[in-house]
């Protein structure tokens, strides 16, 4: 049934508010000079600014660029608390926040939301991050900055804009256990009025591990089948700065998976194979207009799924046209406007919906950030979507940041935030044969916490810590379930979900001398996300939702000692049931991997050796029920770097 927009709701009249009066008060404001500039040199996660009382994190970018064969997935489960959920080495992987699931998860490039929308979900394994990539985490509800999906939390990849004249190439090389291999190559050019970046890699595995088959008798041990996989990712940036004032930036990024889909302990081998294709290209025009920085892009993304067993063929291709203009205005020296629009349009092919599919959606916003003092720092957001079909609510956000302590070494903040969410039905909830329900509602959810944030800072001893504590629950929750009439799956909203946490990070950095340096950092989650199910008596009864652990621990520590680095990290996981009537369960455990790196330099040229292994301890483990995992292996890497900038010359 279609849902008609309140015209009355007070958040829909505040957007308009903001949006019908932003003319009126730009028209008077004058900007200082300094806007010119912004206008080029733009850098960073444009979110944060009017993120006040949410809890962000910045991944280490150096991580990345240490260790070019890193996979996104993996980062995250090294360096956050976030739940990874992997169907095998180089399998679909998902990640969640604060106990929900992978839909409820926003992943955007460069300011575009890149789910798939027949799943509405990102397959991290998909996503290999570019050299030039900044990672950032956005924690809680967040629809009024990312729109819809944003229910746990955001994945931001950005690739920022510099007209630093420089001259860069890297090559690397990797070998490690079970037939893996990365190889990759990235250059960048760049001058004060043109940008050019090109990075290629390539990664496969032959994934012929052994492992112990806990569903025979006897847990006997066997060789992985059917698990191989070959990527081959590609990614190219222009920016043309055309005046002081004006910039023009293009970026393409191209990834090809061609995957052998491991199968699970016990069942029979199908030799399923998934075939993937994700084309995605942006332009961008930003300006200095109407007093502001103005900046409007398009985006063009093409989606292939092909997926072949001995029984069944699916062929999926999927087209996304997506567009956004905003405006951003500083209207005081107190106070930052940014307003805009966005429009996106799906066509889907998908043999499982007997046709093809369209949707239109659309969503105007309004992002404000208020600094009445210089320690209070407020942001006050607010979106309306409209989408085909449905009627999204209205999503406002509130947060504060008071810094009520600040010393020369100490800086101690509170944190504030009360933000409302929503999430759209996919594709596939509404139109897969048989199944699909058309009638389905959208979730919303409600989100709050609060927080204490420390910086410190003395002598060589530098770190931050951060406490976090939260509720969230949400409504219309969309889970798939055996039908009522017939032997299929449907999609069926849940009553409601709710769930609360604690979350705590602290990263610390001491520097010895100018050459050795000690790097430590801690994550840990407390997740409860639980729904009221009927037990055996029929009484309602709140249980944890399935594959959501409790406690998620993620630690480690890095020495650097002249060109030496040695460096290791950890994560635990608690049991986590495999079904919500918590009959089965899978048990906790913990990964821990090591390495050693050492760098040598010559005038303009460096070269990185490392060795390391990954799960040292051999453990057996499993993230998803009855999918094997790999026991301990070795990797070994050389990369090479030719760098120039305007210094050199």
């Amino acid at each position: 049934m279609t849902q008609r927009v309140h015209i009355f709701q007070p958040w829909l009249w505040l957007a308009l508010l903001l949006l019908a009066a932003a003319p009126a008060v730009l028209a008077q404001t004058h900007l200082a000079d300094s806007v010119a500039l912004s206008a080029v040199t733009v850098q960073g996660n444009k979110y944060s600014r009017f993120a006040a009382g949410s809890r962000t994190q910045a991944l280490d970018t150096f991580l990345l660029q240490r260790q070019p064969g890193l996979t996104l997935a993996e980062a995250l489960q090294q360096r956050s608390p976030l739940y990874l959920k992997s169907y095998g080495n180089g399998m679909t992987a998902t990640v969640a926040f604060r106990g929900t699931n992978a839909s409820h998860t926003a992943v955007l490039w460069n300011g575009f939301n890149i789910a798939l929308p027949t799943l509405g979900m990102s397959d991290f394994a998909l996503l290999p991050p570019g050299f030039n990539t900044q990672v950032s985490l956005q924690h809680g509800p967040s629809g009024a900055l990312h729109g819809s999906g944003a229910i746990g939390g955001a994945v931001l990849l950005e690739n920022p804009v510099s007209f630093q004249p420089q001259q860069k190439v890297e090559v690397y090389q990797q070998l490690g256990s079970f037939g893996q291999s990365r190889s990759s190559a990235a250059g960048t050019f760049a001058t004060n009025k043109l940008s050019l970046s090109t990075s290629f890699s390539r990664s496969a595995s032959d994934n012929n591990f052994r492992f112990r088959n806990t569903t025979a008798f006897g847990t006997p041990e066997e060789t992985q089948q059917n698990a191989a996989f070959d990527q081959t990712n590609l990614a190219q940036e222009a920016h043309f700065k055309l005046s002081e004032t004006q910039r023009v930036s293009l970026r393409g990024w191209y990834v090809t998976t061609d995957r052998q889909i491991q199968p699970s302990m016990g069942s029979a081998n199908t030799h399923a194979r998934q075939k993937d294709k994700n084309l995605r290209l942006m332009g961008e025009w930003q300006g200095v207009l109407a007093g502001g920085v103005t900046t409007v892009r398009g985006a063009w993304f093409k989606d292939r799924l092909d997926y072949q067993d001995d029984g069944v063929l699916s062929l999926s291709t999927v087209n996304t046209y997506q567009s956004q203009v905003e405006h951003e205005r500083q209207l005081t020296s107190k106070l930052l406007l940014q307003l805009g629009a966005e429009g996106q349009l799906f066509k889907a092919q998908v043999g499982g919906y007997g046709g093809t599919a369209h949707e239109k959606r659309f969503s105007g916003y309004g992002w404000l950030r208020y600094d009445p003092v210089t320690n209070v720092e407020i942001s006050l957001n607010v979106r309306q979507a409209w989408v085909q079909g449905f009627s999204p609510p209205v999503t406002p956000t509130l947060g504060v940041n008071y810094s009520f302590l600040q010393t020369q070494a100490h800086q101690l903040t509170a944190k504030a935030n009360l933000s409302r969410s929503y999430r759209v039905p996919t594709l596939n909830d509404r139109f897969w044969r048989p199944g699909g329900n058309p009638n389905l509602n959208p979730e919303t959810s409600w989100g709050y916490e609060g927080g204490l944030a420390h910086q410190f800072q003395k002598g060589g001893l530098r770190g931050t810590s951060e406490l976090t504590v939260y509720a969230l629950q949400v409504k219309d929750w969309i889970q798939w379930q055996p039908a009522s009439q017939g032997p299929y799956s449907e999609p069926v909203n849940l009553q409601r979900v709710r769930g609360n946490g604690l979350e705590v990070d602290s990263r610390w950095n001491y520097a010895l001398s100018a050459q050795t340096s000690l790097a430590a950092g801690l994550a840990y989650a407390y997740t409860v996300s639980e729904q009221k199910i009927p037990n055996a008596q029929a009484q309602l009864q709140a249980r944890q939702l399935s594959y959501v652990p409790k406690h998620k621990v993620a630690g480690w520590a890095e020495v650097q000692f002249h060109s030496w680095r040695l460096f290791t990290d950890a994560a635990f996981t608690s049991l986590r049931f495999q079904d919500n009537d918590h009959n089965k369960w899978l048990k906790d455990y913990v990964l821990v991997n090591a390495g050693l790196g050492k760098t040598f330099s010559w005038r303009n040229y460096q070269a990185n050796l490392l060795v390391q292994t990954l799960n040292a301890t051999n453990t057996v483990y499993q993230t998803m029920a009855f999918r094997a995992m790999p026991p301990r292996q070795y990797q070994i890497s050389l990369g090479l770097q030719w760098g120039a900038n305007s210094s050199d010359n």
